[in-house]
């Protein structure tokens, strides 16, 4: 079974981009395919393909495969179009059983001791999120968005939908569309390390009760919790680092290591088993997160939204039942 993972991104790689590199060299069963138009300078992996094009040019890419004028003036924007991969990409994903995409600012683990090849061959989506989803490469799922005029709001708004992850909603998310139709979709969000933002120390999202650290070890990547002095190790598929700015200590071994707020160090037994370590990765810093400014921008996406939506009474009558 081939499945090949898709990364559009330009303009400048996170500093731990050769740490994300490697832990998809150490995961054979994918592949991944990388359009950028950044110079890439590390070693790529026998298992990734780079895709030389400008923003400018895959957008010239996209648009002669789409009946309608799209909007793509930056790079973050992309978010939106992830779900039609499968479609735009479709020249790169002949000889492939199944595609996805991912981001980079994740390190992954072993997928394959979550995602087994029985697993993936009994659905047609896997995975919710925009950071990691496995998508049956079908020409009917390709092809299935054009049966719904999301994309026609979501490709010609500059506005970020987020349709990628969505599932219900006013206007159905990519895996709703995919449900509606009678398609299989499978999500287990405990396998994926999600790191709320929102914090200093690393909380979980889909466990947010206490806060841990990750190792990363040979391929395999383990949340650590301190325990009244014992440390409990937990396998997860990835752990994804959304909206941090991650220092690397010099000298670390791609081998094994440390994964903290906000740092990746080198692996190192006496400093998992200090508790002046723990309480420092535990501990909130003040004003970290700014609430408010994200309530503004939230608000303003909203509205920005709402000026672009075709049906504005039906959307607001949809909102007014609560849904």
């Amino acid at each position: 079974m081939r499945t090949m993972i898709i990364l559009s991104y330009f303009g400048k790689f996170n500093s731990y981009f050769r740490l994300w590199l490697d832990s998809c060299s150490r995961n054979q069963e994918f592949e991944w395919m990388i359009v950028t138009d950044i110079a890439i300078k590390e070693t790529i992996p026998s298992n990734v393909r780079i895709v030389s094009l400008t923003l400018s040019e895959l957008k010239e890419q996209f648009q002669k495969k789409m009946n309608v004028f799209l909007t793509l003036k930056d790079a973050y924007k992309l978010c939106d179009y992830k779900q039609f991969y499968g479609y735009l990409f479709s020249e790169y994903l002949v000889g492939y059983d199944y595609w996805g995409y991912c981001d980079c600012d994740l390190v992954f683990g072993k997928i394959k001791n979550f995602l087994t090849s029985d697993l993936q061959f009994s659905y047609d989506k896997l995975f919710r999120t925009g950071h990691f989803s496995v998508i049956r490469n079908d020409v009917a799922i390709n092809e299935l968005f054009f049966k719904y005029n999301t994309y026609k709001i979501t490709l010609t708004s500059p506005v970020i939908y987020g349709y990628d992850e969505s599932i219900t909603g006013y206007h159905l998310g990519f895996a709703g569309e995919l449900l509606d139709c009678g398609y299989k979709f499978f999500d287990c969000a405990e396998w994926i390390a999600d790191i709320d933002f929102r914090h200093y120390p690393f909380y979980e999202i889909s466990n947010p009760t206490t806060p841990c650290v990750f190792s990363y070890e040979r391929g395999r990547v383990f949340r650590i919790d301190w325990n009244d002095g014992n440390l409990v190790k937990s396998e997860k598929m990835y752990v994804h680092l959304q909206k941090r700015m991650m220092d690397v200590e010099d000298g670390i071994n791609p081998d094994c290591y440390l994964i903290c707020p906000n740092k990746f160090l080198k692996y190192n037994e006496e400093i998992l088993a200090s508790e002046k370590f723990w309480k420092q990765v535990m501990q909130e810093k003040a004003a970290y997160f700014d609430y408010e400014k994200e309530w503004r921008r939230n608000k303003i996406r909203d509205i920005k939204r709402f000026l672009h939506e075709p049906q504005k009474i039906k959307s607001i009558l949809y909102r007014l039942k609560g849904q």
